[in-house]
């Protein structure tokens, strides 16, 4: 985005710096809902948390988890209407570039500082120790579920970046006043390739904390090794790229062939070992008492295969691009106009982009949802905690 191009009304009334706002906001909404599942549906958060019961329960969990959810909305809320009164009036203010970084700001305080609570101790030891790829392997779901999540967040830290460097600068991160015509340029993060390096931070983190989980178990669980090289795979597409963009490779052929390398293994480790489904094994497997799904279920047998195709969908998202944006066909296109625009409008967008962030975060809420009700499987397997109550 050049900063002479016209603004969209899509940037103008929701600028960059707010999408990052509302897509946290959206991230504390899904962890709710989540927990909410888990309480419907008997499923022992707190166990696969290693929360003790003496510290805390699933209600209070509930209840301040609500608290904190409303407060953030209400505070971005606040701080997003003050921005559109600006706009509506054509007031320019100097200081309202700042308001966005406040609102980011707020919310880590409610998260983290707002009371002397448990979870906010927990999820602030937590930050602290995913930050650098560590991983406390006692409690390695908590740790997990975090990183993974953050992987999921990898766009919105580059947003983010983008907003945070284009303060230091100097830069105009919103429309304002009289000069609603320039939009936030992403240019001064591409220098050296920063902004797709920055992308990659969190599976760098995941990395790291599976090839320790690795070394803890003196080498000998192949399965932390194996998972290590999936996180790996996430740096090939990367790679590409930048030989793309500097001219060495004439074509991003590299790019969707790196791209599909990473999405298949993430897919089947989502369903075999996240989630452990039979579903690979069936149709691989010559036995013929091997289950698409598996033995022990907690939601009707419908949430799962939706969530398979959910997983798949999102996951070569990308293989669109490859198909419409890369077809030199009028003819084909015209028999698909609508897709192929709305094709072409996902991926070349800000609001595209956008939408796309919104994907892969639902994609991560539903991939959390089946993960935990696995753990929860594991764990009452193994200790024989409760009788389970299959729905199957």
């Amino acid at each position: 985005m050049g900063e002479d191009a016209t603004i969209s009304l899509f940037d103008l009334y929701f600028p960059l710096p707010y999408r990052v706002l509302m897509l946290v906001n959206l991230g504390l909404l899904m962890w709710h809902l989540n927990l909410l599942a888990c309480k419907i549906f008997k499923i022992d958060i707190l166990m696969v948390l290693k929360i003790s019961q003496q510290e805390l329960t699933l209600s209070k969990l509930l209840y301040r988890s609500k608290k904190r959810l409303l407060n953030v909305s209400l505070v971005n809320s606040v701080n997003y209407f003050i921005y559109l009164f600006l706009v509506a009036n054509e007031i320019s203010l100097t200081v309202s570039e700042w308001f966005p970084l406040f609102g980011i700001i707020c919310t880590f305080i409610i998260l983290l500082k707002n009371d002397p609570s448990y979870e906010s101790a927990r999820l602030n030891q937590t930050i602290k120790r995913v930050i650098r790829g560590d991983i406390d392997v006692s409690i390695r779901n908590n740790d997990i579920l975090l990183t993974d999540t953050f992987t999921s967040y990898n766009k919105v830290l580059v947003d983010f970046f983008i907003y945070i460097s284009a303060l230091i600068l100097g830069m105009q991160t919103l429309p304002n006043g009289s000069d609603l015509s320039k939009e936030l340029s992403k240019n001064h993060l591409q220098f050296y390739n920063f902004d797709v390096l920055l992308a990659n931070f969190p599976s760098f983190l995941r990395l790291k904390q599976c090839l320790k989980e690795f070394n803890l178990s003196n080498k000998q669980n192949m399965q932390h090794l194996f998972n290590a090289i999936k996180y790996s795979t996430a740096f090939l597409p990367t790679i590409s790229i930048i030989l793309f963009k500097s001219g060495i490779l004439k074509s991003q052929s590299l790019w969707y062939f790196t791209t599909f390398i990473n999405s298949s293994y993430s897919f089947y480790w989502d369903i075999t070992n996240d989630w452990n489904f039979g579903f690979f094994s069936k149709f691989l497997s010559s036995k013929s008492n091997v289950k698409i799904l598996r033995n022990k279920l907690l939601y009707n047998k419908p949430v799962y295969y939706l969530a398979i195709i959910i997983d798949f969908q999102l996951r070569f998202l990308w293989f669109y691009k490859l198909i419409y944006l890369t077809s030199s066909s009028p003819s084909k296109l015209k028999n698909i106009n609508s897709f192929a625009n709305f094709i072409t409008i996902l991926f070349t967008t800000e609001f595209g982009n956008f939408l796309l962030e919104i994907l892969e975060i639902f994609r991560r809420w539903v991939w959390v949802f089946l993960k935990v009700e696995t753990e929860y499987i594991k764990l009452v397997s193994s200790t024989d905690f409760i009788e389970m109550q299959s729905f199957d």
